[in-house]
């Protein structure tokens, strides 16, 4: 069930009541993750709790320093929120396709990668355990993804990695790699166009593949 509005505008006067940034950020990104716009959030949960603290100090409540901190949180919370909603539209429209490598049965983590980049905003098309190499570059070839990752954690699906990498690279030229999983060789090095990455490093990698830092 959906929290209302007034659930984080609650959440957001608190933080800015008690000069708590971080709880500020939070209440923000989960209403965000809630599914409200960036007008509603400012219009309706960050500018109202920041009024009745202006209020407040108006009445005595709350001290001119109070005030500042609240101000200066909205402000700095109001320009995250900002370049969230620029990246998630960024995302919009940028397919990326999640597979296990040839033999790889172990997708607990695929699918955990593809909850957290469809949340963030990318279009994720998962196709499981066990990817026939051959049926792999195929569809990757029909599909011309932006990126592809990769899982690997069994000895015999890390065999096959760099064979991947590569024939992916043949099938689909201009597409972008990223691996993860414990069967990635600890050496392994990244280049422009493949990365690796933990769990929890999966969408600022795919990010990173799509803004092409090396052609800044």
């Amino acid at each position: 069930m959906q929290a209302g509005v007034e659930t984080f505008r609650e959440a957001f006067l608190e933080a800015l009541l008690t000069g708590e940034e971080r709880a500020a950020e939070i209440t923000v990104r989960e209403a965000m993750e809630a599914g409200y716009e960036e007008e509603t959030i400012s219009e309706q949960i960050i500018a109202p709790a920041l009024f009745t603290v202006g209020d407040m100090w108006g009445k005595g409540l709350v001290s001119v320093a109070d005030e500042h901190m609240a101000t200066q949180i909205s402000l700095r919370v109001l320009a995250l929120q900002r370049a969230a909603f620029e990246r998630g539209r960024e995302r919009q429209g940028r397919e990326v396709v999640l597979a296990a490598v040839e033999g790889e049965q172990h997708v607990v983590g695929l699918e955990m990668a593809e909850n957290l980049l469809d949340h963030s905003g990318f279009e994720v098309r998962n196709l499981g355990a066990n990817v026939p190499l051959q049926a792999l570059t195929a569809y990757i070839a029909r599909r011309r993804p932006h990126v592809v990752g990769l899982t690997v954690t069994m000895p015999d699906s890390a065999a096959l990695l760099d064979l991947t990498i590569d024939e992916i690279s043949r099938a689909a030229p201009g597409v972008c790699v990223l691996v993860g999983g414990s069967g990635v060789p600890r050496g392994m090095q990244e280049s422009e166009r493949v990365a690796r990455a933990s769990l929890t490093e999966a969408v600022e990698k795919v990010d990173w593949l799509l803004v092409k830092p090396w052609l800044n």
